[in-house]
């Protein structure tokens, strides 16, 4: 056989055909051999050569070389022979062609317009002859390949890839018997070990996405693997067929697995939950083994004829060791350093590793330490498995009828154990496992445990993850789940008796939950937080919620629920500790027991009618009736009880002193057993079981055909309840949103706040990833609320319940090097468009509210535009400029044009903004005077309304007649009546890390209808702007120019670096020495907005315009304005004399009025005439034609 290289020396080589007596046979004038084919006849080889474009011949040992073809081939590829003719593929002409085989003449074109032609071939008899070979007669004797050979005996008997040839030489094995299993990122591989070729054969696996640990069961012969991207546990035949999915649920990264070939088990750990866990190896009866102090467990390996050995966290050094099992014999197989083990394994007397930094699978001998490559240059190694396909070792108890077991048969050093899965408790036997009728459920800080009635030999964890201070415990017996709340991580989380669908239903606005309870008929959960001092509500699920309780509440802590009748139960630990009692809306509040200590554990006898707490006080267990009488004590000679329910005739308690849990006689105290020891801190107890959820109410049923919540209220009766700050409609089913209200942010949280006796003030809204909010808007249109992240440097909006999060404006512009920093925000509701300010590029800038950019409006070399808020209605946007010793309070249109500064005396840091557009009214906070100020929105009427016992102003807004202002170190929100008629007023205190404050007003839309910019922002392409006529008028960011169409904006002419582009109208550039010199060239005085301050040397005139500090007040107008000469009273100069300019001028000056009119008349005349025929040359005409 012959074949090309294409490698680093490219050559031409043939071969036996069983691959022996191999040699180079085309080594020189060779670059890109493509295509070869052989002349049987004539004994010839011929070959075409891309890169040199020629077509060669030769002998078939390679002399004898002569040129066909050449200097006239383009790109040939594929090349074949018939008869005296060659023909031949080329892949530039997209053709077939032809030419003679001994001279190349002849040249032709067989077949024209090939997409692609690739492989060409000679279909006749004639290009594969009939010969007498070994092979042709019952294989040669084979039992798989017979390959034929240039040497005697002419023909070799040949195995597939990786199995091996018996010493007859014609009988090959059934198949490898040692592999090595090999996991890459996204395939298997197997090689056999049989063979010295080490060929890796991939199996034939989809959706293969990050393969970790590998292993094998040589019983059935499945290769077992885990995949960390997929979250499971898969397995198939070693051919790759029967692939399918062991363990798929609750797992996050599985990592490490063993296959206990004797007792049929599977075992892996999961560096996401840190557990180490066991099912049958099809995938069922699966159980926690470990979950307490592991962190990133790896690696684990089996020693099933000894019991369960997981080594955890393998730490391999840079070089090899080996040891015996007691640790000694420690030795030194390999000194040279290994990069980065990760895969590890053993069979016989060899140690095989994958290396990632290498690429390559190695091996040592354990004895002599002689060192092999495998495989090198194969990237994505991960775990590997060495092992026998079908060798059995040993055997075990567990191996014979599962141990006797009715699951899982365990075996360890002491003997076989039998366990249960997750859910069932082993009974007296300790052989058969059975679903319990009832058990206890306890928290215990950092884990949630179930333990059986019975016996204390079912004392295990639910695995939940994530659990860092469990405290109040409850669950729902119809749906199986457990609920519970962490008072670390502030947050309720429920999840299945088996740990799955784990999930936090509130996460927002807790801070100390210390009691919870399950309404089972309502499918409602309630809370009572220490920390907030409310006793609120919600659906199981986390939505809804509602504050019931939150006047007059002193700690409360332990809560219970009476749902059949209607009523909730709860202890306060505060100054005067009580039992209190109300309705499950929280109507008819009443104290039950006012003289008692720090109750807690308060738990119901539905059946006996009866109140049973723990008093950690008096160390007492106290019982009473339902309205708190009959006052009884249960228990009295206790350490330190502390929590408490009741099954039957018993009640079980914890006890912190005697790490203990107890029973004893609900009446009588007696009987009193130890159930469990050795528990530190159990926070909650209860016993699941259906008898501890019964009866029913109306909200049992369609949820009491309400909206939102169903509340059970004495007795059997229920009202329909709404969200917080929604108001219950006529019907008394349904709920409405608020559409009045106020908005403020803290650091990390954004708060809801409406003004009404009947409802809780504030409410945190379950907005995720907040990370610095600084500023907060609302859209009442869209009813979507907007904020700025410093953190991540972005502006993001969503809603009221945290849906539909989007990013608006992020941290960088995509294809800019531009890092942004939006510092404020405002939203024109009307053209559905942000104002923001940025801290970074000091700008104004512009978002549609879908997050398109419309552009900057607002640009100066000296501004540092802050805080900022847009008068839609008028056309205006109000801002504070931070400048460099002179901080200003400015007005311009939407646009950025017409600008101008209401305030820049008695300024200090101006950090907050707030209008009223009905009232005409602009409102501002300074941080460093201290104090807030009004004007009107012209800047008029300036006022200080407030400047006592103010300390940190950050937020400012107007709500109704009053004004509201944060203060972020008094952590307080005020108000002032803007009527003068009710004074200053302390809203909310105590709030942490204010950063700003907004009101929502709802929106009538019929006055929003009536906006000429809110119906297809006017027509406008961009910016849209109210005139006074109540018209509009359409406009441009600052990288854009109004179009003839008035309507939209387009580039703006390319004028030259001595030149200034007018944003709008006919003239597109004006010499800059034009820009900002007093006099407007741009017909949409663009070239006279935004001009830079003027220098410490020079005099601003009222209009923006710079003249030298000299010709202030020296009796001439040197202003447009003529502000220069205005308040001159002790300032320096000389007084106005005509007949002085006259002398100055050399008799010349006629007077100023006269010299006017001509000036005026001639420009008027320059300008009409030539505005005809040359529209963007007509100033410079008039100009010309007046210095003429």
């Amino acid at each position: 056989m012959y074949w090309t290289d294409w490698g680093e020396v490219p050559k031409i080589e043939r071969a036996g055909m069983d691959g022996s007596d191999r040699f180079v046979i085309i080594n020189t004038e060779i670059y890109w051999p493509n295509g070869l084919t052989l002349d049987y006849e004539e004994r010839k080889l011929y070959w075409a050569d891309a890169k040199l474009n020629f077509i060669h011949k030769s002998n078939l040992d390679g002399t004898n070389r002569q040129a066909v073809v050449k200097g006239s081939l383009p790109h040939p590829f594929a090349l074949t022979l018939f008869e005296d003719t060659l023909y031949w593929t080329d892949w530039n002409t997209h053709s077939i062609l032809a030419c003679n085989k001994y001279t190349g003449e002849g040249l032709r074109e067989i077949h024209s317009n090939i997409f692609s032609p690739m492989d060409i071939h000679a279909f006749s008899q004639q290009r594969q002859p009939n010969a007498t070979n070994p092979c042709g007669i019952d294989n040669g004797g084979c039992s798989h390949l017979c390959l034929m050979s240039p040497v005697k005996p002419f023909y070799q008997c040949a195995c597939p890839t990786g199995v091996k040839l018996l010493e007859n030489g014609k009988t090959c094995k059934d198949g490898a018997t040692e592999l090595l299993l090999l996991a890459r990122r996204t395939d298997l591989r197997r090689i056999s070990l049989d063979t010295p070729d080490f060929t890796d054969i991939v199996l034939q696996l989809e959706d293969i996405r990050h393969a970790i640990a590998i292993d094998y069961d040589p019983v059935e012969g499945y290769i077992y693997w885990t995949d960390d991207e997929v979250r499971a546990i898969r397995r198939s035949f070693i051919d790759g067929s029967g692939s399918q999915f062991v363990v798929t649920a609750q797992i996050a990264h599985p990592d490490g697995i063993a296959v206990d070939w004797v007792a049929r088990n599977l075992y892996w750990t999961d560096t996401g939950t840190d557990r180490i866990e066991v099912t049958r190896l099809n995938g069922t009866m699966r159980k926690i083994l470990i979950s307490e102090d592991l962190e990133e467990p790896r690696a684990i390996v089996l020693d099933p004829m000894v019991g369960v050995n997981p080594d955890l966290t393998l730490l391999f050094h840079p070089d090899l060791k080996v040891m015996n099992t007691d640790g000694t014999g420690r030795r030194v197989l390999v000194e040279d350093k290994i990069p980065h083990i990760f895969g590890f394994t053993l069979l016989g007397d060899y140690v095989y590793w994958t290396d990632w930094q290498r690429r390559s699978i190695e091996r040592v001998h354990k004895r002599s330490a002689e060192r092999e490559v495998i495989i090198d240059q194969l990237p994505d190694l991960m775990g590997l498995k060495a092992t026998s396909v079908h060798r059995v070792i040993g055997s075990n108890p567990c191996a014979e009828e599962n141990g006797g077991c009715s699951h899982l048969c365990l075996y360890r050093p002491q003997g076989l154990r039998c366990a249960c899965p997750i859910g069932f408790e082993l009974i007296s036997d300790m052989k058969t496992c059975i679903v319990p009728e009832a058990f206890l459920l306890f928290s215990r800080r950092a884990d949630i445990r179930r333990i059986s009635l019975e016996t204390n030999n079912n004392n295990v964890a639910i695995p939940l993850t994530g659990v860092k201070e469990a405290s109040a415990l409850d669950f729902d017996v119809t749906d199986n789940r457990i609920y519970w709340t962490d008072i670390s991580l502030k947050t309720i989380s429920r999840a299945f008796m088996n740990g799955s669908a784990l999930e936090h239903v509130v996460e927002f606005g807790l801070d100390y939950p210390e009691g919870m309870a399950v309404d089972w008929l309502g499918k409602n959960l309630y809370w009572a937080d220490t920390g907030t001092n409310r006793i609120e509500v919600s659906k199981l699920d986390g939505q809804h919620r509602q504050v019931l309780v939150w006047k007059d509440l002193d700690s409360p802590r332990a809560l219970a629920l009476d749902p059949a009748e209607g009523f909730m139960y709860w202890t306060e630990w505060g100054g005067k500790p009580k039992i209190d009692r109300a309705a499950m809306d929280g109507s008819e509040r009443t104290t039950l027991v006012p003289n008692v200590g720090r109750a807690n554990g308060l738990t119901i006898d539905y059946a006996k009618r009866r109140l049973y707490w723990t008093d950690l006080d008096t160390n007492l267990i106290e019982s009473s009736n339902m309205l708190g009488l009959n006052r009884e004590v249960i228990a009295d000679d206790l350490p330190h009880p502390f929590g408490l329910t009741q099954y039957q005739d018993y009640i079980y308690w914890t006890d912190w002193s005697r790490r203990s849990i107890e029973r004893a006689n609900k009446t009588s105290g007696q009987n009193r057993t130890i159930i469990q020891g050795h528990l530190d801190y159990v926070m909650d107890i209860l016993v699941f079981h259906s008898s501890r959820q019964a009866g029913w109410n109306e909200c049992a049923s369609s949820n009491g055909h309400c909206s939102h919540l169903c509340l059970a209220v004495p007795v059997g009766g229920f009202v329909c309840g709404c969200p917080a700050h929604y108001s219950l409609n006529a019907d008394n089913r349904t709920c409405s949103a608020p559409t009045t209200f106020l908005l403020f942010s803290q650091k990390s949280a954004i708060n809801r706040m409406v003004i009404d006796e009947q409802q809780s003030p504030d409410i945190i809204l379950p907005i995720h990833s907040l990370r610095n909010v600084r500023a907060i808007d609302y859209d009442p249109l869209d009813k979507q609320l907007y904020w700025i992240d410093s953190r991540q440097n972005m502006i993001r909006k969503a809603q009221e319940d945290g849906g539909q999060g989007f990013n608006v404006v992020v941290s960088s512009v995509p294809n800019q090097n531009l890092e942004i920093q939006p510092y404020d925000l405002s939203i024109d509701i009307y053209s559905r468009y942000i104002y923001w300010t940025c801290e970074a590029t000091n700008v104004i800038d512009v978002t549609r509210l879908d997050g398109r950019s419309v552009g900057v409006v607002l640009k100066g070399e000296q501004d540092r535009p802050r805080a900022i808020v847009v008068n839609p209605e008028k056309g205006y946007m109000y801002f504070t400029n931070l400048q460099e010793r002179s901080p200003k309070i400015e007005r311009a249109a939407l646009d950025g044009t017409e600008r101008e500064v209401l305030f820049f005396s008695g300024l200090s840091k101006p950090i907050a903004l707030a209008l009223d557009s009905k009232l005409g009214k602009l409102f501002w906070a300074d941080s460093d005077l201290r104090r807030i100020e009004s004007s009107d929105l012209s800047g008029a009427n300036r006022i200080v309304l407030e400047d006592s016992n103010i300390l940190q102003p950050v937020g400012l807004t107007v709500f109704e007649n009053w004004l509201y202002w944060i203060d972020k170190q008094q952590q307080m929100i005020e108000k002032i009546d803007m009527t003068g008629r009710e004074g200053r007023t302390k809203v909310q205190a105590r709030i942490a890390q204010l950063s700003d404050i907004h009101a929502v007003k709802e929106l009538n839309l019929h006055e929003y209808r009536q906006h000429p910019c809110a119906q297809d922002n006017g027509g406008c392409s961009h910016i849209c702007l109210v005139k006074g006529d109540g018209t509009t008028r359409c406009s441009c960011p600052m990288h854009l120019v109004l179009l003839q169409d008035e309507l939209s904006c387009g580039e703006p002419p390319t004028c030259s670096p001595q030149q200034f582009t007018c944003f709008t109208g006919d003239i597109d550039c004006i010499p800059v020495a034009w820009r900002c010199d007093g006099f407007t060239e741009c017909e949409d005085h663009s070239d006279e907005l935004n001009c830079p301050v003027c220098l410490e040397s020079q005099f601003q005139c009222a209009s923006g315009q710079c003249i030298d500090g000299a010709l202030r007040c020296n009796g001439d107008a040197n202003c447009q304005d003529k502000s220069d000469e205005n308040n001159c009273e002790g300032i320096g100069g000389h007084a106005f004399n005509p007949s002085t300019r006259e002398a100055e001028a050399g008799g010349l000056y006629v007077g100023a009025e006269v010299e006017l009119r001509v000036l005026w008349v001639s420009c008027q005349c320059s300008w009409q005439l030539n505005h005809l025929y040359s529209p963007r040359l007509a100033p410079l005409i008039a100009i010309v034609f007046l210095m003429s």
